[in-house]
Protein backbone atom coordinates (compact mmCIF):
# COMPACT_ATOMS: atom_id res chain seq x y z
CA UNK A 1 0.00 0.00 0.00
CA UNK A 2 1.06 3.64 -0.67
CA UNK A 3 -0.41 7.19 0.26
CA UNK A 4 -2.83 7.81 -2.29
CA UNK A 5 -4.14 11.68 -2.19
CA UNK A 6 -7.69 12.01 -3.26
CA UNK A 7 -8.40 15.74 -2.48
CA UNK A 8 -10.18 16.44 -6.48
CA UNK A 9 -7.77 18.93 -7.00
CA UNK A 10 -4.86 16.70 -6.64
CA UNK A 11 -6.05 13.17 -7.20
CA UNK A 12 -4.98 13.24 -11.33
CA UNK A 13 -1.41 14.85 -10.62
CA UNK A 14 1.00 11.93 -10.73
CA UNK A 15 3.96 14.48 -9.52
CA UNK A 16 1.67 15.34 -6.24
CA UNK A 17 1.16 11.80 -5.91
CA UNK A 18 4.56 10.32 -6.00
CA UNK A 19 5.81 12.77 -4.19
CA UNK A 20 3.54 11.74 -0.96
CA UNK A 21 5.40 8.61 -1.05
CA UNK A 22 8.42 10.63 -0.44
CA UNK A 23 9.18 9.34 -4.23
CA UNK A 24 11.23 12.04 -4.43
CA UNK A 25 9.46 14.67 -2.06
CA UNK A 26 9.26 17.90 -3.76
CA UNK A 27 11.56 20.79 -2.66
CA UNK A 28 13.02 24.46 -3.88
CA UNK A 29 13.39 24.12 -7.74
CA UNK A 30 11.26 21.68 -8.48
CA UNK A 31 11.13 21.07 -11.87
CA UNK A 32 7.23 20.29 -12.11
CA UNK A 33 5.71 24.20 -12.27
CA UNK A 34 2.13 22.45 -12.55
CA UNK A 35 2.21 20.44 -9.65
CA UNK A 36 3.97 23.43 -7.22
CA UNK A 37 1.15 25.51 -8.89
CA UNK A 38 -1.36 22.93 -6.80
CA UNK A 39 1.07 22.61 -4.07
CA UNK A 40 0.68 26.64 -3.65
CA UNK A 41 -2.99 26.82 -4.10
CA UNK A 42 -3.53 24.08 -0.82
CA UNK A 43 -1.19 26.36 0.83
CA UNK A 44 -2.94 29.43 0.55
CA UNK A 45 -6.31 27.98 0.72
CA UNK A 46 -5.20 26.31 4.40
CA UNK A 47 -4.03 30.18 5.21
CA UNK A 48 -0.42 29.81 4.50
CA UNK A 49 -0.39 33.16 2.49
CA UNK A 50 2.05 33.72 -0.16
CA UNK A 51 2.74 37.13 -1.32
CA UNK A 52 3.58 35.72 -5.01
CA UNK A 53 0.69 33.77 -5.25
CA UNK A 54 0.12 30.31 -7.25
CA UNK A 55 3.24 31.13 -9.85
CA UNK A 56 4.34 27.56 -10.01
CA UNK A 57 7.80 28.62 -8.98
CA UNK A 58 8.99 26.50 -5.89
CA UNK A 59 11.59 29.26 -4.23
CA UNK A 60 11.97 30.19 -0.48
CA UNK A 61 8.65 31.62 -0.35
CA UNK A 62 6.69 28.33 -0.95
CA UNK A 63 9.86 26.13 1.59
CA UNK A 64 8.28 28.93 3.97
CA UNK A 65 4.79 27.98 3.64
CA UNK A 66 5.48 24.07 3.51
CA UNK A 67 7.32 24.80 6.89
CA UNK A 68 4.45 26.65 8.25
CA UNK A 69 2.14 23.81 7.47
CA UNK A 70 4.50 21.35 9.00
CA UNK A 71 4.44 23.46 12.01
CA UNK A 72 0.42 23.70 12.29
CA UNK A 73 0.36 20.36 11.56
CA UNK A 74 2.73 19.36 14.24
CA UNK A 75 5.64 18.19 12.19
CA UNK A 76 9.01 18.63 12.36
CA UNK A 77 10.30 20.90 9.88
CA UNK A 78 12.10 19.81 7.06
CA UNK A 79 13.73 22.84 5.40
CA UNK A 80 10.60 23.20 3.52
CA UNK A 81 10.42 19.87 2.23
CA UNK A 82 6.74 19.00 0.64
CA UNK A 83 6.86 14.95 1.30
CA UNK A 84 4.58 12.50 2.55
CA UNK A 85 3.54 14.51 5.91
CA UNK A 86 2.65 18.09 4.99
CA UNK A 87 1.13 16.85 1.56
CA UNK A 88 -1.10 14.51 3.61
CA UNK A 89 -2.34 16.81 5.69
CA UNK A 90 -3.11 19.29 3.04
CA UNK A 91 -5.24 16.78 1.34
CA UNK A 92 -7.17 16.13 4.01
CA UNK A 93 -7.19 19.53 4.26
CA UNK A 94 -8.91 20.11 0.76
CA UNK A 95 -11.59 17.21 2.16
CA UNK A 96 -12.74 19.33 5.14
CA UNK A 97 -10.55 17.52 7.35
CA UNK A 98 -10.34 20.43 10.45
CA UNK A 99 -8.50 18.63 13.98
CA UNK A 100 -9.92 21.19 16.74
CA UNK A 101 -7.57 24.50 17.20
CA UNK A 102 -6.03 23.60 20.37
CA UNK A 103 -5.51 20.52 22.52
CA UNK A 104 -4.06 17.06 21.34
CA UNK A 105 -6.40 15.14 18.78
CA UNK A 106 -4.94 13.25 16.24
CA UNK A 107 -1.72 11.50 15.56
CA UNK A 108 1.28 11.05 18.44
CA UNK A 109 0.33 14.26 19.69
CA UNK A 110 -2.76 12.69 20.46
CA UNK A 111 -1.01 9.13 21.28
CA UNK A 112 1.45 10.43 23.82
CA UNK A 113 -1.47 11.33 25.95
CA UNK A 114 -2.88 7.55 25.55
CA UNK A 115 0.14 6.65 26.73
CA UNK A 116 -0.23 6.37 30.85
CA UNK A 117 -3.66 4.45 30.04
CA UNK A 118 -1.90 1.74 28.15
CA UNK A 119 0.94 1.72 30.64
CA UNK A 120 -1.61 0.90 33.14
CA UNK A 121 -3.02 -1.88 31.50
CA UNK A 122 0.14 -3.25 30.47
CA UNK A 123 1.31 -3.25 34.61
CA UNK A 124 -1.73 -4.76 35.29
CA UNK A 125 -0.97 -8.03 32.15
CA UNK A 126 2.48 -8.06 33.56
CA UNK A 127 1.25 -7.94 37.82
CA UNK A 128 -1.08 -11.30 36.45
CA UNK A 129 1.53 -12.66 34.73
CA UNK A 130 3.86 -12.53 37.65
CA UNK A 131 1.09 -14.07 39.90
CA UNK A 132 1.06 -17.28 37.92
CA UNK A 133 4.92 -17.31 37.16
CA UNK A 134 5.54 -17.47 41.24
CA UNK A 135 2.92 -19.95 41.35
CA UNK A 136 4.60 -22.13 39.06
CA UNK A 137 8.10 -21.71 40.52
CA UNK A 138 6.85 -21.85 44.21
CA UNK A 139 5.44 -25.78 44.33
CA UNK A 140 3.37 -26.36 41.44
CA UNK A 141 0.28 -24.96 39.89
CA UNK A 142 -2.94 -24.56 42.29
CA UNK A 143 -6.05 -23.97 40.21
CA UNK A 144 -8.73 -24.19 43.02
CA UNK A 145 -6.18 -20.85 44.18
CA UNK A 146 -5.61 -19.11 40.49
CA UNK A 147 -7.30 -16.02 39.93
CA UNK A 148 -10.02 -16.71 37.93
CA UNK A 149 -10.10 -14.18 35.77
CA UNK A 150 -6.24 -14.19 34.99
CA UNK A 151 -7.31 -18.02 33.67
CA UNK A 152 -10.11 -16.86 31.72
CA UNK A 153 -7.94 -14.41 29.62
CA UNK A 154 -5.27 -16.44 29.49
CA UNK A 155 -7.30 -18.94 27.65
CA UNK A 156 -9.11 -16.33 25.57
CA UNK A 157 -6.29 -15.08 24.04
CA UNK A 158 -3.47 -16.73 24.14
CA UNK A 159 -5.13 -20.28 24.63
CA UNK A 160 -3.45 -21.76 27.56
CA UNK A 161 -5.24 -23.81 30.48
CA UNK A 162 -3.71 -25.12 33.83
CA UNK A 163 -1.84 -27.84 33.35
CA UNK A 164 -2.72 -31.43 34.28
CA UNK A 165 -6.63 -31.49 32.54
CA UNK A 166 -7.47 -32.04 29.20
CA UNK A 167 -6.81 -29.62 26.45
CA UNK A 168 -8.18 -28.57 22.66
CA UNK A 169 -5.32 -29.06 19.79
CA UNK A 170 -5.26 -25.28 20.22
CA UNK A 171 -4.29 -24.89 23.43
CA UNK A 172 -0.96 -25.36 25.72
CA UNK A 173 -0.94 -25.64 29.63
CA UNK A 174 0.64 -23.10 31.67
CA UNK A 175 3.63 -23.52 32.31
CA UNK A 176 7.17 -21.11 32.60
CA UNK A 177 8.12 -21.94 29.26
CA UNK A 178 4.49 -20.44 28.02
CA UNK A 179 4.10 -17.29 30.31
CA UNK A 180 8.26 -16.38 30.18
CA UNK A 181 7.51 -15.00 26.75
CA UNK A 182 4.26 -13.37 27.18
CA UNK A 183 6.03 -11.55 30.62
CA UNK A 184 9.03 -10.66 28.09
CA UNK A 185 7.40 -9.00 25.46
CA UNK A 186 4.86 -7.35 27.81
CA UNK A 187 7.45 -5.89 29.37
CA UNK A 188 9.04 -5.17 26.29
CA UNK A 189 6.25 -3.62 24.85
CA UNK A 190 6.25 -1.43 28.42
CA UNK A 191 10.04 -0.25 27.29
CA UNK A 192 8.79 0.64 23.97
CA UNK A 193 5.84 2.85 25.09
CA UNK A 194 8.57 4.65 27.87
CA UNK A 195 10.16 5.90 25.02
CA UNK A 196 9.44 9.07 23.41
CA UNK A 197 12.06 8.44 20.44
CA UNK A 198 9.68 5.44 19.28
CA UNK A 199 6.14 7.07 19.09
CA UNK A 200 5.95 9.57 16.21
CA UNK A 201 3.44 11.94 14.85
CA UNK A 202 3.14 11.50 11.31
CA UNK A 203 1.60 10.30 8.32
CA UNK A 204 1.62 6.45 7.94
CA UNK A 205 3.40 5.18 4.79
CA UNK A 206 0.20 2.39 4.09
CA UNK A 207 -2.17 5.71 3.64
CA UNK A 208 -4.22 8.43 4.89
CA UNK A 209 -6.67 5.98 6.43
CA UNK A 210 -4.71 4.11 8.56
CA UNK A 211 -4.45 4.91 12.33
CA UNK A 212 -0.89 3.46 13.17
CA UNK A 213 1.79 1.32 12.02
CA UNK A 214 4.83 0.28 12.95
CA UNK A 215 7.66 -2.27 11.60
CA UNK A 216 9.84 -4.56 13.77
CA UNK A 217 12.28 -2.27 15.51
CA UNK A 218 10.34 1.03 15.36
CA UNK A 219 9.42 3.45 15.73
CA UNK A 220 5.40 3.57 15.95
CA UNK A 221 4.01 6.24 13.16
CA UNK A 222 0.45 7.57 14.32
CA UNK A 223 -1.67 8.78 11.48
CA UNK A 224 -4.50 11.38 10.94
CA UNK A 225 -7.24 8.32 11.77
CA UNK A 226 -5.58 7.99 15.18
CA UNK A 227 -8.28 10.96 16.10
CA UNK A 228 -10.70 11.68 18.94
CA UNK A 229 -12.95 14.19 16.51
CA UNK A 230 -15.15 13.63 13.99
CA UNK A 231 -14.41 14.21 10.25
CA UNK A 232 -16.63 14.20 7.08
CA UNK A 233 -18.50 11.18 7.61
CA UNK A 234 -18.62 10.62 3.80
CA UNK A 235 -14.75 10.91 2.99
CA UNK A 236 -12.86 8.10 1.98
CA UNK A 237 -11.45 7.22 5.04
CA UNK A 238 -11.87 6.14 8.55
CA UNK A 239 -10.98 8.84 10.53
CA UNK A 240 -13.79 9.52 13.30
CA UNK A 241 -14.09 9.78 17.03
CA UNK A 242 -12.43 6.84 18.88
CA UNK A 243 -12.09 6.51 22.42
CA UNK A 244 -9.42 6.52 24.43
CA UNK A 245 -9.69 2.58 25.44
CA UNK A 246 -9.34 1.69 21.78
CA UNK A 247 -6.68 4.30 21.39
CA UNK A 248 -4.82 2.76 24.02
CA UNK A 249 -5.08 -1.32 22.47
CA UNK A 250 -3.99 0.15 18.78
CA UNK A 251 -0.80 1.26 20.83
CA UNK A 252 -0.44 -1.78 22.61
CA UNK A 253 -1.21 -3.58 19.10
CA UNK A 254 2.11 -1.54 17.46
CA UNK A 255 4.02 -1.39 20.41
CA UNK A 256 4.14 -5.36 20.27
CA UNK A 257 4.95 -4.99 16.35
CA UNK A 258 8.35 -3.06 17.73
CA UNK A 259 8.98 -6.08 20.19
CA UNK A 260 8.21 -9.31 17.82
CA UNK A 261 9.59 -10.02 14.59
CA UNK A 262 6.77 -12.69 13.97
CA UNK A 263 3.85 -10.17 15.47
CA UNK A 264 3.17 -9.19 11.07
CA UNK A 265 2.76 -12.72 9.81
CA UNK A 266 -0.15 -13.60 8.44
CA UNK A 267 -0.44 -16.55 10.92
CA UNK A 268 -0.24 -14.59 13.68
CA UNK A 269 -1.19 -11.52 13.13
CA UNK A 270 -5.34 -11.72 12.94
CA UNK A 271 -7.75 -9.21 14.46
CA UNK A 272 -9.57 -9.56 17.85
CA UNK A 273 -12.94 -8.97 15.83
CA UNK A 274 -12.57 -11.73 13.40
CA UNK A 275 -13.93 -15.43 14.31
CA UNK A 276 -10.52 -16.98 13.95
CA UNK A 277 -8.99 -15.31 16.77
CA UNK A 278 -11.22 -17.59 18.74
CA UNK A 279 -9.29 -20.50 17.17
CA UNK A 280 -6.27 -18.96 16.62
CA UNK A 281 -3.48 -21.87 18.04
CA UNK A 282 -1.66 -20.94 21.45
CA UNK A 283 1.82 -21.21 19.26
CA UNK A 284 0.61 -18.26 16.93
CA UNK A 285 -1.39 -16.52 19.58
CA UNK A 286 1.75 -15.73 22.02
CA UNK A 287 3.06 -13.54 18.91
CA UNK A 288 -0.40 -11.73 17.52
CA UNK A 289 0.07 -7.89 18.74
CA UNK A 290 -4.38 -8.49 18.98
CA UNK A 291 -3.89 -10.73 21.84
CA UNK A 292 -1.50 -8.59 24.09
CA UNK A 293 -4.15 -5.19 23.63
CA UNK A 294 -6.54 -7.41 24.45
CA UNK A 295 -5.25 -9.55 27.40
CA UNK A 296 -3.92 -6.27 28.90
CA UNK A 297 -7.28 -4.89 29.09
CA UNK A 298 -9.24 -8.09 29.97
CA UNK A 299 -6.79 -8.19 33.47
CA UNK A 300 -7.43 -3.98 33.35
CA UNK A 301 -11.37 -4.40 33.30
CA UNK A 302 -11.37 -7.45 35.91
CA UNK A 303 -14.32 -9.23 34.18
CA UNK A 304 -15.43 -12.46 35.17
CA UNK A 305 -15.87 -13.91 31.90
CA UNK A 306 -14.50 -12.70 28.43
CA UNK A 307 -16.00 -9.57 26.87
CA UNK A 308 -17.72 -9.39 23.19
CA UNK A 309 -17.07 -6.36 22.80
CA UNK A 310 -13.32 -5.80 22.07
CA UNK A 311 -10.99 -2.25 21.56
CA UNK A 312 -9.08 -1.27 18.56
CA UNK A 313 -10.41 -0.39 15.45
CA UNK A 314 -13.24 -2.77 13.93
CA UNK A 315 -17.02 -2.63 13.30
CA UNK A 316 -18.87 -2.37 16.96
CA UNK A 317 -16.14 -1.20 18.64
CA UNK A 318 -16.91 1.41 21.47
CA UNK A 319 -16.27 4.95 21.13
Amino acid sequence: MTVTLLAPQWAANQRLQRAANNNPPMRQGEPDKAAVKLLQQALIAAGFNMAAGADGAFGQQTANAVIAAEKHFGFTPDNGVAGREVLGALDLAQRGWKPPATGAHWGGQLARTIVPLAQRKIGRAIAALTDVRTMLATGGFDFVTADGVTMTALKTHFKLVPPGGARLPIEAFIATGTIDPLLANFRAVQRTLNNALMLKHSICTLGLDIAAEAPFGGPVLFGPAYSDFKFDPVAVTNIDVTGPNSLAAMMMHEATHVIDNLSGSDATHISEFTPEYETQPAAQARHNPSAYATFAAHMDERADRPRAQRYGLGTGRPL
